[in-house]
């Protein structure tokens, strides 16, 4: 019972060729891609988190890396095993080895589909971790300066302010009564039991370009400006960042997460027709060596097998004495083949090939 025949000549076959190393070639594109885009998409924020949560970005890389590094050696060794399946389709390992380079194949793109769901995972629990990372950094803004290194760094380049919100810099203790003026009446208004005082004050990092205005991030020093925290001007949210510094980290990583989606479905979809068309090319091709005639027709089956044709004629490549000796007795040996020749010249030890009994390998 055989499903899905198609009766394929020699040029039929290697137009066929052509297409399968063409989606080879699209799956090398594919997995260039996928480590270019996601790369670049996530590169500063990267960077930035590798002195927060170093094994979690190494994690994230190593695993799209790994996984284009497997496609980038899959199907590098399929454009070899597709020009040999052309040139010696009586090779009896041509089974073996196909079989097997599809299952690791299918492997790897069922593979980028793991990847996808582990990067996915690690990003929510980065997140979580980043949350209340920032926030301890905050608390330690003023006492350990890589903290305030790393936070007005990311705060500058990510055009962020704060853990989740701006208004996390006045809800975080962070500013303690050794760097104010003690003897102040509004200081010692907000100061706590604890010696630290909660005042609206953000760090300069906070402040943005975009707005054409003075920035309002500190009542306590820009005392020229006090009228405009006691009006509640709306220039004093407008000329800070409005995002907090996660959802500033989580934009880009979601979207190199949709990238490597992407691109993994792709794979997916190609490593089914790569499947589909490599099983008709070696069915065919077997066949087509089974009836006796290497550069003949033969038929590719999907699933299932075919009873193998008799040759109807004499193989074209036959010499002439082998087609007079053919014609003189029908009672005598088949003709020898292209394909007998060609295993002559390369390891002079294959017989032709008549029926499908003389190759078991094959059946």
């Amino acid at each position: 019972m055989a499903w899905g025949v198609f009766t394929l000549s020699r040029d039929g076959r290697a137009r066929l060729a052509g297409v399968l190393r063409a989606l080879l070639i699209a799956q090398l594109v594919v997995s260039l891609c996928m480590v270019i885009f996601c790369y670049n998409t996530s590169l500063r924020v990267m960077l930035l988190l590798k002195h927060i949560h170093k094994v979690t970005v190494v994690l994230l890389y190593g695993l799209i890396l790994c996984q284009a590094y497997g496609m980038k050696l899959h199907y590098t060794g399929g454009l070899r095993l597709i020009a040999v399946m052309l040139k010696c389709p009586h090779w009896k390992r041509a089974t073996l080895v196909s079989s097997v380079w599809l299952l690791s194949g299918s492997l790897v793109a069922a593979n980028g589909m793991l990847v996808y769901l582990a990067c996915r995972g690690t990003l929510k629990a980065l997140m979580k971790e980043l949350s209340s990372s920032l926030r301890i950094g905050i608390s330690q803004y003023l006492t350990e300066p890589t903290w305030k290194s790393l936070l007005d760094t990311m705060q500058v380049e990510l055009s962020c302010c704060g853990a989740e919100k701006p208004t996390d810099w006045h809800e975080i203790p962070w500013i303690n009564m050794d760097f104010l003026n003690e003897g102040s009446d509004l200081v010692m208004k907000l100061a706590g039991a604890d010696g630290k005082v909660l005042p609206p004050v953000s760090p300069y990092s906070c402040c943005t370009p975009r707005v054409l205005a003075p920035c309002y991030h500190d009542p306590l020093q820009q005392s020229e400006w006090r009228e405009v925290w006691s009006e509640a001007s709306p220039l004093l949210s407008a000329s800070l960042h409005t995002r907090g510094c996660v959802e500033a980290v989580r934009a880009p990583l979601t979207r190199a997460l949709l990238a490597l989606q992407f691109f993994n479905m792709l794979v997916c979809l190609f490593q089914v027709l790569i499947v589909v068309l490599t099983q008709l090319l070696r069915t065919s091709a077997r066949e087509a060596v089974l009836r006796g005639d290497c550069g003949g027709t033969g038929r590719g089956v999907l699933l299932g097998s075919l009873a193998v044709q008799a040759p109807q004629k004499p193989s074209p490549c036959s010499s002439p004495e082998e087609l007079a000796a053919g014609s003189s007795t029908s009672a005598g040996p088949a003709p020898r083949t292209c394909c007998a020749s060609w295993a002559q010249r390369r390891r002079r030890r294959h017989p032709c090939i008549r029926t499908k009994t003389s190759y078991p390998y094959l059946s």
